[in-house]
């Protein structure tokens, strides 16, 4: 069994090692998956920096999410998975960037057997953000607006499919024109490449219009322009972020307006969840995955033992898709 590893904490270019001989030990309630794909994501390389909401000890595996076959069982209470195509839940007590995997069999939701592989690989983290981010802060009925920042991501633009299939409209706010060009690919309904003057910009989007819900990707204070758009006691979720100023909403929105501003975090979703619940929105997404109605755009794939070349790739900006490990 081969796996890759975080060493220290620092660089992800210098902090990952591949190990060739990693002994496969199953408890009774483990199972052991043969992996098919699984993603490089953004929570992966904060993990090795030493930035991110988990920092286990060291070393320690690496990969948060992906998907696999399994082959084994370590007691009764896997056996029953043995030979099923699974999806691996991202709460970081395993890695996935391995051709095998021992976990407990609860870290594991079953899927269909059809579908993409690269796709259902990426189905635990960022299409489940998107899901959980349109049903779970605001009651929106069709026709009305989300406001969202790096809409090109992966995670918005499961937003905007996940919308559009629920009659929703989204307002969605990028940095450069080919990003736009992207979200206007994947059906988003208002673009802004954002410019000196995003209120004036956001509010000639809407029209009237105000939004339901506002969605942060990168904190800072473009965070304050979409909450000023928000309609009576809307709401501003902050999931990701890509510098360490402060997410800004302003007190004129907070006190007249009565926004609130408020955080997400999938592996706290996956912690207090009842189980019946994630299981039934894994399924969810697997069909919509595996019917292709909702799909995230792939830049590269690598093999395992190509890793500073997938890591170097997932850290270049401006790509046009995700970076996945694919595994024979």
């Amino acid at each position: 069994m081969s796996q890759l590893l975080v060493t220290s904490y620092g660089d992800p270019r210098g902090s990952v090692s591949l190990d060739r001989a990693v002994p496969v030990v199953l408890g009774a309630d483990d199972i052991l998956v043969e992996m098919e794909a699984a993603p490089v994501n953004p929570s992966d390389l904060l993990l090795v920096r030493g930035d991110y909401g988990v920092r286990p000890s060291l070393p320690s595996p690496l990969g948060g999410e992906g998907v696999g076959r399994v082959i084994d069982a370590g007691g009764d209470a896997g056996r029953q998975l043995v030979g099923r195509r699974v999806v691996v839940l991202p709460n970081y007590e395993q890695g996935t960037w391995a051709d095998q995997v021992a976990m407990p069999c609860r870290n594991v939701v079953p899927i269909r057997d059809d579908g993409d592989p690269l796709q259902l690989a990426m189905l635990p983290i960022n299409p489940a953000t998107a899901y959980l981010l349109l049903h779970r802060f605001a009651e929106l009925v069709p026709g009305d607006w989300v406001g969202l920042n790096a809409a090109n991501s992966a995670v918005g633009l499961c937003v905007i499919a996940l919308a559009r299939l629920r009659g929703l409209k989204t307002l969605n706010v990028v940095r450069r024109e080919a990003a736009a060009q992207t979200v206007r690919a994947a059906g988003g309904d208002r673009v802004i490449v954002a410019g000196d003057d995003l209120p004036a910009q956001i509010a000639d989007a809407l029209d009237g219009a105000q939004l339901g819900l506002a969605l942060d990707a990168t904190a800072g204070p473009v965070v304050a322009d979409l909450a000023a758009a928000l309609r009576f006691r809307g709401t501003v979720v902050s999931y990701a972020y890509v510098t360490d100023a402060p997410p800004a909403v302003r007190a004129h929105d907070v006190i007249f307006n009565e926004v609130t501003h408020t955080g997400f975090w999938l592996l706290n979703w996956l912690r207090h969840a009842p189980r019946t619940e994630i299981e039934q929105t894994y399924r969810t997404l697997n069909d919509l995955v595996a019917g292709g109605e909702l799909a995230v755009p792939v830049d590269a794939v690598y093999r395992l033992d190509d890793y500073r070349e997938a890591i170097e790739h997932a850290m270049t900006p401006e790509r046009s898709g995700k970076v996945l490990f694919t595994f024979a």
